[in-house]
């Protein structure tokens, strides 16, 4: 018999609009308010049980059941607590609201347990049947829950941005994808997280081979959003307040040479602050020779490594903001 419902899955096709439109209204990230339909009898009786909460109140991602293995043998009826299990998961998904974190492990377990059993032979039958979803988009949000998870613990992460945190997963180890996630965030500000913010982010990150600790990644997309390889996560640029021509003029004349003194001052101190800079940067230069890198390395190669990454990437940062000076100058002058 079909118990067909009403399931808005977000679309698979990754979009900034679609990510802009993924959370609304007064959706709180991670909760699900459960509601008595379905979760009556046999299995409703255990939810409390199972969850350490009534059918009346929200539901997190950590109170549905650890997803666990049932043979494809097993053909005998579900046991109370397996029919709590799937009134748990059933009630997370008649509430989803586009997060791929609980809507894919509720799905998880009603695949793994065969909790579809009693009413359906296969698990594409129940979702076709009861969810009306493809079963390639289940598996997808099967596969994506555990790096939404992971990346944010308030479950703020949707279907297309776990995509792109899969892979980062994947090569780098957990600890870099939720940094990646968290430093992308902080670098948009204000501005909402889209899946191609991430995209942008992981296509910069180097070889593991040269990320020698997780924490690294913050480094490698600060100074790509600072070089513009990364001109997703590179902050806004300030908004000026336009100045009336007249009113421009007659600021100029009124400065006069007081003006002038003002901006020989400052070059004078610009021009000791590089040399002062240039003679730092020539004592490094004579300090890390010698086999410096060498020893440290034999001596603590995580460590060694770290201090070499630091040492490109300020060096790097230095690089680019003489380049930046020096386009703005010809800029300038043309």
């Amino acid at each position: 018999m079909s118990r067909r419902r009403t399931l808005n899955i977000p679309s698979a096709v990754s979009s900034d609009q679609e990510d802009e439109d993924v959370f609304g209204g007064d959706y709180e990230p991670g909760q699900y308010a459960l509601s008595t339909h379905g979760a009556t009898g046999a299995g409703g009786s255990v939810v409390a049980e199972l969850t350490g909460a009534d059918l009346s109140t929200p539901l997190s991602v950590a109170q549905l059941p650890t997803p666990y293995d049932v043979a494809e043998t097993v053909t005998a009826p579900l046991t109370e607590h397996e029919r709590g299990h799937l009134a748990v998961c059933e009630q997370a998904l008649h509430g989803f609201r586009k997060s791929v974190v609980v809507a894919g492990k509720a799905l998880e377990v009603i695949s793994r347990g065969r909790l579809y059993r009693e009413t359906h032979g296969t698990f594409v039958e129940y979702l076709d049947d009861v969810w009306e979803i493809r079963k390639s988009q289940a598996y997808r949000m099967i596969e994506a829950w555990p790096v939404a998870a992971a990346g944010s613990p308030i479950g703020d992460i949707n279907e297309g941005q776990a995509r792109e945190l899969r892979p980062v997963l994947q090569t780098y180890g957990q600890e870099a994808a939720v940094a990646l996630y968290r430093e992308v965030k902080e670098l948009r500000g204000d501005r909402r997280v889209t899946a191609a913010d991430l995209a942008e982010a992981r296509a910069v990150l180097p070889p593991p081979t040269q990320l020698a600790r997780p924490d690294q990644v913050r480094d490698v997309l600060t100074v790509a959003a600072a070089e513009g390889r990364a001109p997703r996560l590179a902050p806004p640029a300030p908004q000026v307040p336009a100045q009336a021509s007249g009113e421009h003029q007659a600021d100029e004349a009124g400065r006069g040479d007081v003006g002038q003194e003002k901006e020989m001052d400052e070059g004078a101190e610009a021009i000791a602050v590089l040399e002062a800079a240039l003679a730092q940067q020539r004592q490094i230069y004579d300090q890390v020779g010698g086999g410096v890198l060498a020893a440290a390395l034999l001596y603590d190669s995580g460590r060694g490594e770290h201090l070499r990454h630091q040492l490109r990437q300020y060096a790097n940062r230095t690089a680019y903001r003489m380049r930046g000076a020096s386009e703005g100058q010809e800029a300038s002058n043309a």
